[in-house]
């Protein structure tokens, strides 16, 4: 008998656990912005309400410039990322034509450096911007098949940039640093988000 509900109860959680993994999909794809920005995305809950995920990589450089002339030598640094957390929610439009909404919680780093190696005027230059952020997402999902999925969103934004940039100089010695504060809002060219994505 002791087995016997143990059975019944192994079946019934497993039942349970199937069912609820039946009503969640994932998404995972690639995002474009400006056409020259890329990144990754995946989402995950319901058909109707889904938790999404989002990676840009926004910039990356490393930069030496070598002359015959030492004192024309220099190099530079530059790296950017942001990621994005939040929720969609969507509503069948027709058979292949979804209409999402929702809000996007968002954070970015940029980081650049640069060294000036000239004898005549030597210097170094260092910036680290952080960027968080909110973002309304408005957008419209093209059903190509069950799995794959094309979309695009316009992200209305409010963003908070902090940070410093120090500079120094040896010639005449100097050194100064400068933070960083300011509030931005609006829509963009850079608000606008494509994406395709594999669902499963």
């Amino acid at each position: 008998m002791k087995k016997t509900v143990i059975l019944l109860i192994a079946l019934t959680l497993s039942t349970f656990v199937m069912a609820q993994e039946k009503t969640k999909i994932k998404e995972v794809g690639l995002t474009f912005r400006n056409l020259d920005e890329f990144g990754f995305g995946y989402k995950i809950g319901k058909e109707q309400s889904l938790w999404r995920f989002n990676t840009i990589f926004l910039s990356g450089m490393n930069e030496d410039r070598n002359s015959d002339k030492a004192f024309n030598d220099s190099d530079s640094q530059q790296f950017g990322l942001s990621f994005s957390a939040g929720k969609e929610y969507r509503k069948l439009i027709t058979e292949n034509l979804e209409y999402r909404y929702g809000l996007d919680l968002s954070f970015g780093y940029n980081h650049s450096k640069e060294n000036n190696g000239s004898t005549t005027d030597p210097s170094k230059r260092k910036s680290n911007l952080f960027t968080p952020g909110l973002n309304l997402v408005f957008g419209l999902n093209y059903i190509i098949s069950d799995q794959l999925i094309l979309g695009a969103e316009v992200l209305p934004y409010l963003k908070y940039t902090f940070g410093q940039t120090s500079e120094e100089r040896r010639i005449p010695e100097y050194s100064n640093k400068v933070d960083h504060s300011d509030i931005r809002y609006g829509f963009d060219s850079s608000s606008v988000l494509l994406s395709l994505a594999y669902r499963f």
